[in-house]
C-alpha cells in the first residue's frame, strides 16, 4: 500500500539555504569583530601609539574644516560691515600679505570734500556717504565708563550704508554732520553699561572730556571676530570727529546702489568719477581701492582654498605615516600569531576567513583612531566657542575623517592579511 509523500516546496529549500548562509556569514563577521577587539585590547599601549598618526591626521582635517566653516558662516552673517548693495572707496587695500609696496603707502588721503564731490557727480547712486574710525576710546556717564569703544564719525548715510539700523531715537542730520553738532548715537552694548534699565535719549555722556547729547541708539548686532563687537560702537557727526581727533586722516567713502543688478556698472562709474576728482591722468593707476562684501568673501574664499589645500597635503602625509604604522603593527601581529593562524587553518578555517579577520582588525584599529581624532576636534571646537571664536564642525568633515581613516586601515591591512592567509598550516604550527 503506497502512501502519499508529504508535500514539500522545492523552492523553499534554496531560500532556507540562502538564509542559513546569510546567518552563518553574519556570525562569522561578528566572530571576526570580537577577535579583532580582543587582539587590539590585549596590547592597548601598542595600539594607542599606532593610532597617533591617524588621530593627528583626522583631528587636523576636521578641526581645520570646522574653523574655516565657522569663519565662512561668520562672514556671511556679520562681515557685512557694509549693507546690501554697498561698496566702499578707501585709501588702502583691505587685505594685504607682507609689506605694502611704497607706492601704495604714499597714497594721499581721501577727504570729506572729495566724498561730497563724488555724491554730486554720481546721481546714479542711491546715496553716498563718508566715514572715519578711531578705536580704543573712553566713553563715560557719571561713575560708569567703557574703555576701548570704537568711535565712528560719519555723514547721515553712515547707518544705512553700514547696515546699522537705528533702534530708538534718530541719527544725525546732514546739517549736524557738517556743523559738528555735539550729538552722539550709541550702540546697544554701550547703552547696557551706561544706561542699564534707563532710556538714554536726551541724556548726556562724555566722549573723552566732551559732553554730548544722546539722540539715538543702534539696534543690537551681536559680536563679530573681524571688526570687534559692533554693539560697542558709538557714532558722532564727521565734522565733530575731526575736531576731536584731528583732520590728518583718510576717510572711507561708501556708495549704495539702487539695486544689486547695477552694482558693477555703478562701481565703474564711481571709479571714473573719483579718478577725475583725484586728478589722475589716464596713464596713472588708481590711487585708491574698492571694497565690498562680495570682494571680502572672494578674498576669504581664495585664502581658505589655499589654507585647505596646504592643510590637506599635510594631513595626507600624516595619514600615510599613520597607515604605515598600522601596516607595521599588523605585520607584527601576524608574526606573533603564526601558531594561532596555523591552528585555525588546521581546524578548517579558509584563507578568506583569515584574510577577513586581519583586514577587519586593521580597519577597526584605524577607525578607532578616526573616532578619537573627531572627538578631539569637537573638544577643540568647544574650546573655540568658549574663547568666542567661530568654529562649526561640518558633518561632511566628520564623515570624511572616518571614511578616510577606515580606508587607510583597509589599504594598510591588505598586505599583512594576505600574508597571514598564505601561511601553510603545518609550517605555522612548527613555529615557536
Amino acid at each position: 500500500m503506497s502512501s502519499a509523500a508529504p508535500a514539500v516546496s522545492l523552492r523553499s529549500l534554496p531560500k532556507r539555504s540562502r538564509i542559513g548562509k546569510m546567518v552563518a556569514g553574519i556570525r562569522a563577521r561578528v566572530d571576526d569583530f570580537r577577535l579583532a577587539v580582543g587582539a587590539l585590547s590585549s596590547h592597548p599601549l601598542r595600539s594607542g601609539l599606532t593610532l597617533l598618526g591617524i588621530v593627528i591626521g583626522v583631528f587636523t582635517v576636521v578641526a581645520m574644516m570646522s574653523l574655516l566653516n565657522g569663519l565662512q558662516t561668520s562672514i556671511n552673517k556679520n562681515m557685512g560691515g557694509l549693507g546690501a548693495d554697498v561698496f566702499q572707496i578707501q585709501r588702502l587695500p583691505s587685505f594685504s600679505f607682507g609689506q605694502m609696496p611704497p607706492e601704495i603707502q604714499r597714497r594721499k588721503n581721501l577727504t570729506l570734500n572729495q566724498a561730497v564731490e563724488l555724491r554730486e557727480s554720481l546721481p546714479q547712486a542711491k546715496q553716498v556717504g563718508a566715514e572715519v574710525w578711531e578705536g580704543g576710546k573712553e566713553i563715560s556717564r557719571g561713575a560708569e565708563s567703557i574703555n576701548g569703544a570704537a568711535v565712528a564719525g560719519g555723514t547721515p548715510e553712515f547707518f544705512t550704508n553700514n547696515n546699522l539700523p537705528i533702534g530708538a531715537g534718530r541719527g544725525y542730520t546732514d546739517a549736524e554732520a557738517m556743523g559738528a553738532s555735539r550729538v552722539i548715537v550709541l550702540g546697544a552694548g554701550v547703552v547696557d553699561v551706561l544706561f542699564p534699565g534707563e532710556n538714554p535719549l536726551g541724556q548726556q555722556v562724555k566722549l573723552g572730556k566732551m559732553e554730548l547729547e544722546v539722540i539715538g541708539t543702534i539696534e543690537r548686532q551681536g559680536g563679530s571676530p573681524f571688526e570687534g563687537n559692533p554693539d560697542n560702537l558709538v557714532s558722532v557727526p564727521i565734522s565733530l570727529f575731526f575736531q576731536l581727533y584731528g583732520t590728518n586722516r583718510s576717510v572711507n567713502i561708501t556708495v549704495m546702489a539702487q539695486d544689486h543688478k547695477n552694482m558693477a556698472r555703478l562701481q565703474d562709474l564711481a571709479i571714473a568719477s573719483f579718478r577725475t576728482i583725484r586728478g589722475l591722468p589716464t596713464e596713472i593707476d588708481n590711487d585708491f581701492d574698492m571694497y565690498s562684501n562680495d570682494s571680502a568673501r572672494q578674498n576669504f574664499d581664495q585664502i581658505a582654498g589655499t589654507v585647505t589645500a596646504a592643510g590637506l597635503v599635510i594631513c595626507t602625509f600624516t595619514l600615510i605615516v599613520g597607515g604605515i604604522g598600522v601596516m607595521n603593527i599588523m605585520l607584527v601581529a601576524v608574526t606573533e600569531r603564526t601558531r594561532e593562524i596555523g591552528l585555525r587553518k588546521a581546524l578548517g578555517a579558509r584563507r578568506t576567513r583569515i584574510l577577513t579577520q586581519f583586514v577587519i582588525e586593521a580597519i577597526l584599529l584605524a577607525f578607532f583612531g578616526g573616532v578619537i581624532g573627531v572627538g578631539l576636534a569637537y573638544l577643540a571646537t568647544s574650546l573655540a566657542h568658549f574663547l568666542e571664536f567661530p568654529a562649526e564642525v561640518p558633518l561632511w568633515a566628520v564623515a570624511l575623517g572616518l571614511t578616510v581613516s577606515s580606508g587607510i586601515g583597509l589599504l594598510a591591512g591588505i598586505y599583512p592579511a594576505f600574508r597571514a592567509s598564505r601561511l601553510v598550516a603545518a609550517e605555522a604550527l612548527r613555529v615557536e
